[in-house]
Formats: C-alpha cells, structure tokens, sequence
C-alpha cells in the first residue's frame, strides 16, 4: 500500500512539474517579454469579424453599425478593388454567396469584385442571403442592403459614440496590383493614419501576403500590420521564418485558431508579436485561447466576447439595430 501511495505521489509531482514547466516556458515568461510590445495595439481587443455578422450580413451597414455600437475595438474588412478602381469590402473571391448578381447580372455572378463597377456592385442584394441562411436571425429591412466602400466604412466609425479602429485586409492583392499605395492615400485623405488620443492606432493593416505587408510598410511606416496564417503555412515555410516576417513587417500575427497552440502562442511573443487569433465565436474558445496567452480574436459574435472581456454594450443587438433602421 505504502508503495502505491510513493507511485502516485511521484506521478503527481511529475505532473505538477511539467504543467509547471510548460505554463511558465509557454505562457507567464513570454508574457513578460509583450511588455516590449508595440501599445498602438489594445490587448485584449475585440475584432468584428467583417462586422457583428453573426446578427448582421456581413460587412454592410447594419453589421458595421452593430459592433461600432456593441463596443468593439475594431470594424474588420476585406479590402477590394473594382473595376474602375474604387476599394470596397467584400469577402469573397466571387459574388455568388453574398448577392443576387445571378439575377441582376446571368452569367457574371462567378465573377469578382474586380470584374465589376461600384455602379454595377451596388445594384445588388448584399443581405437576402443572411435571412435565407439564418431564418432564426432575419430582419426584413436586411433586403436590399449594399457591398459598402471603404469610405462608407469609415463614415460608420466615425459616426458613432464608439469610435472603433479600422482592421483591413489586403484580400487577394494579386488581382488588385497597387492597391496598397491607393488604400493608404485613401486613409490618408481622411486623417486615419494616426492614433486616437490614447495611443490605439486608428487602423491595422492584415494579410495573408507578406509582399503586400511590405509594400503597406513601405506607404505607411506607422501603421501596425498583422501576418495572418493559414494552417498550412506552418509547414509550407517554418515557424521560424515566419515569426521572422512578422517581426519584419508589423507587430503580429494572425493564426487560424488550430495552429494557436501555447508554444507556437510563445514563439510570437518571445518576438514581442501580438497574436490574435481568427474566428473564435464561442465562450469556451475564448477562455481557452486567452489561457494560451492569445491578446485578441476576430469574432463574429463580438456581442459574447465583450461579455466574456466583462464589458458592458450600452444596449442589446436588437434595439440598436431597430434604432439603425434595421
């Protein structure tokens, strides 16, 4: 019996000793080296993923105008280009999933935004989609909303109590060549290259292109970038090399949630890179990731994670949206 119990005690020493080892290698010891981090960026921070579009269509109005009013940190987008080169948020590489243009345009809808006019992209439906999607979440006057320019975009964000930052992606920057140099003089000319007044950088650069985050360096030095990162990207180029281009080019990085483990979480901010990790839309992804020692998250649910952050939205998603007109 005496010698069960000195097994046991030793396997639990073992176990206290490693989990010991790990939370302070992995976790407590790079947390001290985020000290030196770059503080244009809040942590934690709550990142409406192409708006709150759990609630909302994504990335039109009602979806920017609901996080701006929820309390978020930052308005998020993808950054395209149209054809006669306005920049735009829109998602994905067709309009087929988010629009009519099957009806409005036969033949086209397979097309992307770069085949398209703005004139031509805001004659579609941008929010039948949600409703027919989500039933349980639709709202009549979400028909007929519009693909928004980056310019509207920014109008929402300052129009509000809530002045959010901007977090945009370079989306595909292959089909939009030198679209870098006309997003930053786009900000420019409507002052949203600098901070607010308590040091948060008025807008983030993201992207998947370390080319395109070079070039975003090189327009607008002060803007903090993020590398996003794909699943595969680990073992297509090295987490060394990727830590290294981050460092490089911005202040972070921007990992899918299942390759956000404590030690690769460890890796950035031994490099005193900011992590935020893309798309955590439940209460047990955000305790745990935040367990990891991750500082934010892209959401589509940002109503739950200010409540996980213990923050108070000044009112529900229903009466701001009905007070918007939606």
């Amino acid at each position: 019996m005496k010698r069960k119990k000195m097994i046991l005690l030793v396997l639990l020493l073992v176990f206290v000793a490693g989990f010991a080892h790990v939370y302070f290698r992995q976790i407590y010891w790079p947390s001290l080296v985020m000290k030196t981090a770059s503080t244009a960026i809040p942590r934690p921070a709550v990142i409406a993923h192409r708006g709150a579009s759990y609630l909302a269509p994504e990335e039109t109005e009602p979806a920017y105008i609901l996080a701006r009013d929820l309390g978020a940190d930052y308005l998020e987008m993808d950054v395209q280009r149209t054809k006669d080169h306005i920049l735009v948020a829109f998602h994905d590489d067709s309009v087929a999933r988010t629009t009519n243009a099957a009806k409005i345009f036969p033949g086209r809808e397979k097309g992307n935004i770069a085949d398209f006019t703005l004139a031509e992209l805001k004659q579609l439906d941008a929010g039948s989609w949600f409703n027919q999607t989500y039933p349980k979440r639709a709202r009549a006057k979400y028909v007929g909303v519009k693909i928004l320019t980056i310019e509207e975009i920014i109008a929402i964000a300052e129009s509000g109590a809530n002045k959010p930052a901007l977090y945009m992606e370079t989306k595909s920057p292959e089909r939009h060549p030198g679209y870098e140099a006309e997003l930053v003089d786009l900000l420019k000319r409507h002052d949203w290259l600098g901070k607010f007044a308590n040091g948060i950088s008025k807008s983030v650069f993201q992207s998947f292109s370390i080319s395109s985050l070079r070039l975003l360096k090189q327009f607008a030095p002060e803007v903090p970038s993020v590398y996003l990162l794909g699943m595969d990207m680990p073992k297509e180029i090295g987490w060394k090399k990727l830590i290294q281009d981050a460092k490089e080019v911005g202040c972070g990085i921007g990992p899918v949630g299942l390759i956000a483990w404590p030690w690769n979480v460890a890796k950035a901010h031994n490099a005193a890179l900011h992590v935020h990790v893309y798309t955590a839309n439940r209460t047990w992804q955000f305790r745990l990731f935040s367990w990891f020692g991750v500082d934010a998250f892209f959401t589509d649910r940002c109503d739950l994670l200010m409540r996980y952050y213990g923050r108070v939205s000044p009112a529900r998603p229903d009466s701001i949206l009905t007070k918007s007109g939606y």
